[in-house]
């Protein structure tokens, strides 16, 4: 077996041979603790790295761009239902105003008129 590598520290919990979880050797393997479930030596690991990668200056702010894409996407959001609300109230009253122009057009002896709003009907967006 090769020479492991240690960390600079032999306090981290990783290298330090009293509590080592495993050893990384020169080779790129590694050796778990015998002693320490492989899969809790796993977590263990993981949860070393997530916490030394928690503290990374360049982590910290992908996170906290990450918080303002969300801010962003929760304010678009909050806009699109504000304007899809308004959209059901003018469809409302233009459904309305169809109503009442159908009403006034049934009673009206103006046949060229009655072409009129019917084109305009058509024409809606």
């Amino acid at each position: 077996m090769s020479e492991p590598i240690y960390f600079s520290t032999n306090s981290h919990p990783i290298s330090n041979p009293t509590t080592q979880i495993m050893r990384v050797d020169l080779d790129g393997g590694f050796t778990v603790n015998e002693s320490i479930p492989a899969t809790d030596a796993a977590k263990m690991v993981l949860g070393l790295m997530k916490q030394e990668w928690l503290a990374d200056a360049q982590c910290a702010k992908i996170r906290e761009l990450q918080s303002d894409v969300t801010q962003l996407e929760n304010r678009l959001r909050a806009l699109w239902d504000k304007l899809e609300g308004e959209r059901k109230y003018y469809m409302e009253q233009i459904r309305r105003l169809e109503e009442a122009g159908d009403g006034a057009i049934e009673n009206s002896y103006y046949p060229d008129r009655v072409k009129v709003w019917y084109k305009a009907k058509e024409d809606k967006p």
